[in-house]
């Protein structure tokens, strides 16, 4: 078993509050986390042991399929069959969790549900541990690492796409 590279939209963040009640609020804890993600985007369940944050349903079902087509357009259009299924399989979800449901199925590389463990740095001294799942886009690793190009020129071209300064355009990225 190895890691793998991932990159794809969180949909939630899961925290135990003995991880960070000694140090933190809530409140600071939303400030520090919003330092690393948009806390806006997301809604907030509370337990006695938990704080949850749950991406807004209207907000996953009004921009990812866009989102994700943006971001396929920017890597090896060899794949392109393959975007075209995933995002048609995404279309036709009508909520959240038909749409986690689908990618927990990880029947494309290209659309996977998965949880990684994160720390999220608070303070200098102290971090906190987070569950934190993703609807993956992007999964590179093993065999595929070796192949680092198809990644690259994704790079290179969200690089390009996201400046406004001409110079971008001559922006490469290589492992040497």
């Amino acid at each position: 078993m190895g890691q793998y590279l991932q990159a794809g939209i969180c949909y939630q963040i899961v925290i135990r509050k003995r991880e960070f009640t000694d140090v933190l609020t809530n409140k600071q804890l939303f400030e520090e986390l919003n330092k690393e993600i948009d806390i806006s985007l997301f809604d907030v369940e509370e337990t006695d042991e938990h704080v949850c944050f749950v991406i807004k349903e209207e907000i996953v079902l009004g921009q990812l399929h866009d989102f994700m087509e943006h971001q396929f357009s920017l890597y090896n259009q060899g794949y392109a069959d393959e975007f075209a299924t995933v995002l048609s399989e995404i279309s036709k979800k009508k909520s959240l969790t038909d749409i986690i449901e689908l990618a927990k199925e990880k029947k494309s590389r290209f659309f996977q549900e998965s949880d990684v463990y994160q720390h999220f740095k608070v303070y200098s001294w102290k971090s906190v541990g987070a569950k934190v799942s993703m609807l993956t886009f992007f999964v590179e690793g093993k065999i595929l690492m070796e192949c680092y190009g198809n990644l690259l020129r994704y790079i290179e071209k969200l690089v390009r796409s996201n400046s406004k300064q001409p110079i971008a355009g001559a922006f490469r990225a290589f492992i040497d």
